[in-house]
This record gives C-alpha cells, sequence and structure tokens, in this order.
C-alpha cells in the first residue's frame, strides 16, 4: 500500500527493479518487481535493454519467480522462456494471471486449461489469478508463494529416501531388459534448489527415461509437487 514508482500504460517504462518488504503470516517477504522482459526486436532503445538484463539477473536473487501473464495477452514465447530459465535455475515458480478483473465470469477454466498446455515443461507451478487493480487474489498469490518456499527447503534423510527408492523401484522395476544395472541408493544432495543424486553400478545401460519416473514420485510422495526437481545420476 506504498507508491514505489510511476507507471504508465506504454510498455518499456519501467527501467529499474522496485524492491519492497513487508510482513505476512510471520513471515518477511522481499519483492523485486522488475522491468517487463520483451524480446529483443522489441526493446529499442540501449537503456531498456540494460533493463532487461537486470530483470533477468533478478532471477538470481529470487527463492520464488512470479510470472506475471496478462489476461489479454496470453502466454507468450518470452514467457515460456523466463519460465524455462526459472526452472533451470531451480527457483519456484508461480504462474500469476493478471488482470482477471477485466475477464468475463466462467472464462477462467478455459484460460487455466490454455496456460497449462503452453506451459507443459513447468506442469509443477501453481497457477494463480489475481488482479493488481483490485487485490483479488493476492493473499492466495502469498500463500502459494509460502507454499512454495516452504518446499524449496524440505530436507528427507537418506534412510527415509532410500526406502521410499526401493518401494518406486518394486512398483516399476528399471526397463533394462537382462542388462546388468542396479540401483545402490540414492541421498538429497541440496534445497533451494532441490537436488538428488543417484548412484547405481553402472551408467552404462541405464535408461535416461527411468530419471523423468523418479522425478515424478519425488514430487509426489516427498512433498516437492509444486518445485522443480533435479536428479543426478552417478556411477558408484
Amino acid at each position: 500500500r506504498e507508491q514505489k514508482s510511476l507507471v504508465t500504460d506504454v510498455p518499456g517504462t519501467t527501467r529499474d527493479p522496485v524492491r519492497g518488504s513487508f510482513r505476512f503470516k510471520g513471515h518477511w517477504i522481499r519483492v523485486i518487481d522488475t522491468a517487463g522482459i520483451r524480446r529483443k526486436n522489441k526493446v529499442s532503445e540501449p537503456v531498456e535493454y540494460y533493463s532487461v538484463n537486470r530483470a533477468i539477473q533478478c532471477i538470481d536473487e529470487a527463492d520464488v519467480v512470479v510470472l506475471l501473464i496478462d489476461v489479454r495477452e496470453g502466454v507468450t514465447d518470452q514467457d515460456k522462456k523466463i519460465a524455462a530459465l526459472a526452472e533451470r535455475k531451480g527457483r519456484g515458480i508461480v504462474l500469476a494471471q493478471n488482470k482477471m478483473d477485466l475477464v468475463p465470469q466462467g472464462e477462467w477454466e478455459s484460460i487455466r486449461s490454455r496456460t497449462r498446455f503452453l506451459f507443459p515443461a513447468i506442469d509443477f507451478a501453481p497457477l494463480v489469478a489475481v488482479s493488481a487493480a483490485t487485490g483479488s487474489g493476492v493473499s492466495r498469490l502469498l500463500d502459494t508463494v509460502l507454499q512454495v518456499w516452504g518446499q524449496l527447503n524440505i530436507s528427507v534423510g537418506t534412510a527415509a529416501l532410500n526406502q521410499q527408492l526401493q518401494a518406486w523401484v518394486a512398483e516399476d522395476p528399471l526397463p533394462v531388459h537382462g542388462r546388468n544395472v542396479k540401483i545402490r541408493y540414492g541421498t538429497q544432495t541440496g534445497t533451494n534448489p532441490v537436488r538428488f543424486v543417484l548412484f547405481v553400478n553402472t551408467l552404462a545401460g541405464y535408461p535416461a527415461r527411468y530419471s523423468k519416473y523418479l522425478v515424478n514420485r519425488i514430487r509426489r510422495d516427498l512433498g516437492f509437487a509444486a518445485v522443480p526437481v533435479f536428479l543426478e545420476v552417478r556411477q558408484s
């Protein structure tokens, strides 16, 4: 509820990231509101070029990236690239459909379905409808941010992880067709971003697609449903 900067409807007006902090449900939250990250052929001035670069660098500072999508414009290719960049860096991602006050009632589900269809690589990211103009959905957005941040910081003990790993492999065995490929054990190596390492007796013949199955099970069974999860496979 403070005026931090002057804005206009003209794209490219905002230059520098605007920073602020506030308390929400017992947590101090620091917000970095960046300049819009537009396509290179839309960036007309050197100053705007550097403002876009600074906006991209802010992803490195963030725990959670809230990607604002203008419902009137829909999902752009640039939105997809920003989301992919945040995912590669292991940041939590929340998709926020903004300007929902301009959308007729009954259209939210179709907008939601289309947005999900256009972001298949980050199907884990929560999707929230908001209106910056009216404040609608902002509390739910902040609740979602805290939920994602909490998942980024979950730590799973090695014993508990390997107990689950045995159950996952028993349920859906390695598709190695007679090859002597065995999973020895797994361990979590990092939080925020969330990283796991899986040790196998040999990398030759290990099916890479099996890692996708294990990541899905890690998300579903260990509490990481809404965040990026990295799984590295090493020979031991």
